[in-house]
């Protein structure tokens, strides 16, 4: 499948930077990963909805297990 979209420069920089970095070029591979993430969210947030309020973790909740599933970005020096 084929998709075109438009980005603002420093987006489309940010996507192949990291594609040179981690796919040797390839941005495409990025952009899956991307959505990936993004059908995790979906995922995730569908799941807690089908638990009603005692499915909803608090903030601090919310950030501990984005750490322990190592979903917090890595910081870089």
């Amino acid at each position: 499948m084929h998709l075109s979209i438009s980005l603002p420069t420093s987006e489309a920089k940010l996507l192949k930077r990291r594609a040179k970095r981690i796919y040797g070029g390839n941005v495409s591979r990025v952009v899956s990963d991307a959505i990936r993430y993004i059908a995790y969210e979906e995922g995730r947030d569908a799941l807690i909805s089908s638990f009603g309020s005692k499915g909803r973790p608090t903030e601090e909740e919310a950030r501990q297990l984005d750490a322990e599933w190592g979903l917090v970005a890595k910081k870089t020096a």
